[in-house]
């Protein structure tokens, strides 16, 4: 799906464990290319304890001092106070790496296209958010976007790249060799809801109780005819692999699951599976019923409505621990959080949100020393999530790291999984605290992929993945088109006609090469 509309539920909740909700409103996802890198064989300790600190972890540099640009998206009527928290950032970088920084935030909705632009024209910059959903990290390699950073990370940024093992560092690479830092976070997705908190109680959700979608339907039938409000702001994709015990292997093609359990890794199209009949069904009942809206609308526009009170569950958060308070910071309202799927590690959980070196840099090194800074010093990389001290917030609990935002924040991006080690920011209140240490715990004993670590190489069918992606796109239920049932089948057809059985071959035989090289 383009990034033009909305970013669908592996899009912006995806990331990260995500500290948005619906889309974005979730948080970060998938989308992923080129051929086998160097493989994890088993669940990396995805998070070692973590190199922060408030000590320089940077040396003063000597010489003339650079500007450095920083490109990345956001909601950007979130923060007026955008120029004011770059002039902050300014003079930490001026102090510890001789530089200024230029954030060039770029509105969600334009995003896309203006860095598809930026890229082709070949336009000067430094630094970039890339994914492998959006601003696409490994279509960016194959074009030759982004620097090898193999030599500089551990050079010029010892710090951040002692941070996490060597498996995971591998678990980002292309063709043997690593093009992005890594923003760590929370690696696997775990699936789930959040509910508004008042109507949970109010209409009785057991949410103990609730282990499918179908479990959650009655609910939202009662909050719906009680409270004449739309179940969620979003038309959302209700078919998630990892609920079904599945895993992507390439977020970037979307529709190819492996199933976590099966170590062959047998590559299957998900739309002919019953699992996802049942599910298609089941999204065309609520889209009748009117459990998400008819039109599709935008993510900024799906936040304000969810602070006027006009919905009740965000689908598809990333249910991470003690995410509640990401999610009230965001939507305005307390929510109960209930993940419906397995901790299950994928190439894609760990390149959902990355920072890349663009080749039209001047300044690789001093570059490379911002990765180290924004990812081992919590003051920097804090500033950054939540803006100036005493003006954006305040100490709630110094000793425990927990802050408060002040009332109507002219700067609350929430996206801290964007810019850095998420396992560095500040708590926003009290209940968070140890938030951290039990994500880690996740990252640690999550089921690994049979695929973790492989990276397909596109080129053999890139013709026929850019005509199956266009076709999928008109055929989910995000814009005026409906899903209906008695189309599914004439859906894979048109799949099979464009190249998706071809795709699938290809993969499998990748896939299978990979295996018996590791």
């Amino acid at each position: 799906m383009s990034d033009k509309k909305t970013l669908s539920r592996r899009k912006f909740l995806i990331l990260a464990g995500a500290s948005t909700a619906t889309g974005v409103i979730a948080a970060c996802g998938g989308a992923a290319t080129p051929t086998s890198a160097p493989g994890a064989t088993q669940a990396p300790a995805a998070t070692q304890a973590s190199a922060a600190t408030t000590a320089p972890t940077t040396a003063p540099s000597t010489g003339k001092q650079v500007a450095l640009t920083y490109i990345y998206p956001q909601f950007t009527s979130q923060s007026p106070d955008q120029g004011l928290v770059e002039a902050a950032i300014s003079k930490i970088t001026q102090d510890r790496i001789n530089a200024t920084m230029k954030l060039m935030v770029l509105d969600f909705g334009a995003w896309g296209d203006k860095i598809n632009l930026m890229n082709a024209g070949g336009e000067q910059y430094d630094l970039v958010y890339t994914a492998n959903w959006t601003n696409d990290y490994y279509q960016n390699v194959s074009n030759g976007q982004f620097l090898a950073l193999d030599d500089l990370l551990p050079n010029l940024a010892p710090g951040y790249w002692k941070s996490m093992p060597v498996t995971t560092w591998q678990s980002a690479k292309v063709s043997g060799k690593l093009y992005a830092g890594i923003n760590q976070q929370m690696f696997p997705k775990t699936w789930g809801y959040a509910a508004r908190k008042d109507l949970v109680e109010k209409y009785k959700l057991d949410t103990n109780a609730t282990k499918t979608w179908q479990d959650v339907e009655p609910w939202l039938g009662e909050v719906m005819k009680g409270e004449n409000i739309t179940p969620w702001g979003q038309q959302s994709f209700l078919y998630v692999q990892e609920i079904f015990n599945c895993a992507p292997v390439d977020d970037g093609i979307g529709w190819i699951q492996v199933h976590a359990d099966d170590r062959a890794a047998k590559v299957e199209n998900y739309w002919t599976t019953n699992d996802f009949a049942t599910t298609w069904g089941l999204m065309l009942k609520w889209y009748k019923a009117g459990y998400y809206p008819k039109d599709a609308v935008t993510e900024d526009v799906a936040r304000q409505e969810w602070k006027a009170g006009k919905h009740s569950i965000v689908i598809n958060p990333v249910t991470k621990p003690k995410g509640e308070s990401e999610l009230k910071a965001t939507l305005g309202y307390d929510v109960v959080l209930k993940s419906l799927s397995p901790a299950i590690l994928t190439t894609a959980g760990i390149t959902a949100t990355l920072t890349g070196l663009s080749r039209t840099t001047n300044n690789k090194e001093t570059a490379t020393k911002w990765l180290e800074l924004v990812n081992t010093d919590k003051p920097t990389y804090n500033t950054l999530c939540f803006g100036i001290e005493g003006k954006h917030w305040t100490w709630l609990d110094k000793a425990k790291e927990v802050i408060q935002q002040v009332k109507n924040t002219a700067y609350n991006p929430t996206t801290d999984w964007m810019f850095g080690d998420q396992f560095n920011a500040y708590y926003r209140d009290e209940a968070s605290v140890g938030a951290w240490e039990e994500t880690k715990k996740i990252n640690d004993s999550a089921t690994p992929s049979p695929t973790l670590g492989f990276v397909m190489n596109r080129d053999p069918v890139k013709n026929e993945i850019a005509a199956v992606s266009a076709l999928v796109t008109q055929w989910l239920p995000f814009g005026p088109q409906a899903p209906q049932t008695a189309d599914l089948p004439k859906l894979v057809d048109q799949m099979n006609g464009a190249g998706a059985t071809k795709i699938l071959t290809e993969m499998q035989k990748q896939i299978d090469a990979w295996l018996k090289s590791k």
